[in-house]
């Protein structure tokens, strides 16, 4: 589950929008059997941009970037420092209001996304980066607060790789191994759910 902030709105609740989305700051240190292994820390930003297609209909553009910095604990061994990226885009319909304030809508998109997860032990570190194109869609409701301020959830059916690789690279002791694997995917994988819900919070200007 992700919290965000939508920060800059203009015009009715069909109009152009910019959001900042996710601001993360974390750090992670992993230790086994009591003794330092490696720390983790990651910063990371991202952001949307929607504007209208029609009464019913918008469409949005996203970004983000993400940075991760390690550092090695008792081994010795900790991966490159490395960047990870998001670029997409989509559409959204709305569908007719519960209520004044209520309104129900569906999005549906894809994204280029690159991305890496690293998790230290006590002889070394495990790294998976995922670089590829991804699709995703799902339902959402938008809540007004009152004149200005407003509320979104957003839940994804799924998020697939239409091409995607992955690869994973283990270094333990003086060993180094890199696999590598190729995905294509022309269907859709649901979530359990309330996975990857997202949340945020608006205001018009």
């Amino acid at each position: 589950m992700a919290l965000s902030l939508l920060c800059f709105a203009s015009g009715s609740a069909f109009a152009t929008e910019a959001t900042l989305g996710t601001l993360l700051f974390s750090t992670q240190k992993s230790k086994s059997d009591g003794i330092d292994s490696g720390t983790k820390s990651s910063f990371g930003v991202t952001g949307r941009y929607h504007d209208v297609l029609s009464q019913t209909m918008s469409w949005f553009a996203t970004g983000g970037i993400g940075v991760n910095s390690y550092s090695s604990g008792k081994s010795g061994k900790a991966p490159d420092n490395s960047v990870d990226l998001v670029l997409g885009g989509g559409v959204r319909y709305y569908f007719s209001p519960f209520s004044q304030s209520a309104v129900p809508f569906a999005f549906a998109g894809g994204s280029f996304k690159s991305d890496s997860e690293a998790t230290f032990s006590s002889s070394g570190y495990t790294e998976t980066a995922v670089s590829g194109l991804f699709h995703s869609s799902g339902l959402g409701l938008r809540m007004a607060l009152d004149d200005t301020l407003f509320f979104e959830l957003e839940s994804s059916f799924y998020e697939s790789p239409l091409f995607a690789i992955e690869k994973t690279t283990t270094a333990t002791g003086s060993t180094e191994t890199k696999n590598e694997k190729t995905t294509m995917q022309l269907f859709a994988q649901t979530f359990g759910p309330f996975n990857n819900v997202f949340l945020s919070l608006g205001m018009k200007l």
